[in-house]
């Protein structure tokens, strides 16, 4: 039942046009022929020269034997707050705030403010 689906499914849709059937059997050609030149071999001749730009790059280095460095800074360095994200925040601030009240006065709301 599920290739009869599949097949009803061909039908509804277009025929692809003969320039779309070009760019897709040029992109299949190009991804194969990078696949062809990913060999163990090409991976190594990469890594060595990568080490020798780094090796010929290492006068811009700086030692950071004085420094701390981590990747999380426990919340010293925050990022901004959005737009959307300062006010949705104030739209719970004023919800909250309007619930504390009516249930200091035992009141029950009536409808509630929905985010979207």
């Amino acid at each position: 039942m599920a290739a009869g689906n599949a097949k009803d499914k061909r039908k509804l849709l277009a025929e692809e046009s003969p320039k779309t059937k070009r760019a897709r059997e040029k992109l299949k050609k190009q991804l194969e022929d990078m696949e062809r030149r990913i060999t163990p071999q090409a991976l190594e001749k990469k890594t060595i020269e990568i080490h020798r730009w780094i090796a010929r790059h290492a006068h811009h280095r700086i030692v950071l034997r004085t420094k701390a460095i981590s990747l999380f800074d426990e919340n010293q360095n925050t990022a901004k707050l959005s737009h959307r994200v300062a006010s949705l925040a104030d739209q719970v601030r004023i919800d909250m705030q309007q619930t504390s009240d009516l249930s200091q006065r035992n009141v029950q709301p009536i409808t509630a403010t929905v985010l979207s």
